[in-house]
């Protein structure tokens, strides 16, 4: 059971980048990971910390952030197809090639990133003066689990998004670490090619919009849904409910 104190709706609020500013936002959420975190893209290529590529202007920005706070923590984009191609199709060779069918009412999921420090938001649950190791233990999961939820927080955004689009398939090239994660959740993917090599080991899947809806893990958490980041700009506070 969750805590409602420490539930993701509690603490957190995603937003659909739909402005200039916002996407300037989202771009540099991704630079903080993917070029000073991680080291995967180079940053002499980004001198105003924006990371983007040519697949942005075919893609919807999703971004979360800290509700008491107000700090940026996390990043998502969901790209349609351009030209009957998907990104995972310029690393992966397909077991067999998409039908023309594939690319209709489908998305790929890419650039997941949750920032460090989204760590000191976790819940504390070990005190500066006690050394318990099995505390400390417990502690790091929790700092795990919390990144998890930003993830899950904005997966919860990226189905509304796609229910409300007609979307009915996503493709994502992940690493197995996080393939495990989400196959663990009991979301089933489909593998749809070999692995390849692209900053590590990544596979690419298939996931049914449907299936995903039906996940317990929505039941306890994930109750709100996202707004656009031009509301918080016009000063509309109204959060969007879902059915």
């Amino acid at each position: 059971m969750i805590s409602e104190k420490h539930s993701f709706d509690n603490c957190f609020e995603v937003f659909l980048a739909d402005t200039p500013e916002s996407k300037r936002i989202h771009y540099n959420l991704r630079y903080q990971v993917y070029c000073d975190e991680l080291g995967y893209e180079d940053k002499e290529l980004f001198p105003q910390q924006l990371e983007f590529d040519e697949w942005d202007q075919h893609a919807e920005h999703f971004m979360v952030r800290h509700r008491y706070t107000g700090q940026w923590l996390g990043a998502l984009r969901v790209v349609s197809p351009h030209r009957q191609r998907f990104p995972f199709e310029e690393k992966c060779e397909a077991d067999q090639p998409l039908a023309d069918a594939d690319y209709r009412g489908a998305i790929e999921i890419s650039r997941l990133c949750v920032l460090r420090e989204a760590r000191r938001f976790a819940p504390r649950i070990l005190s500066q003066t006690e050394p318990d190791p099995a505390s400390n233990v417990k502690y790091l999961n929790t700092l795990r689990q919390q990144s998890r939820s930003i993830m899950w927080g904005l997966y919860r955004a990226a189905v509304d998004y796609s229910v409300e689009q007609g979307i009915e398939h996503w493709f994502i090239l992940v690493a197995p670490a996080l393939a495990y994660a989400v196959k663990k959740q009991g979301f089933e993917m489909y593998q749809v090619a070999e692995p390849c090599e692209h900053r590590g080991l990544r596979t690419p899947y298939r996931l049914d919009v449907d299936h995903i809806l039906q996940n317990p893990l929505w039941k306890e958490d994930y109750q709100l849904g996202y707004r656009r980041y031009s509301e918080l700009e016009q000063g509309n506070y109204a959060v969007r409910q879902r059915a």
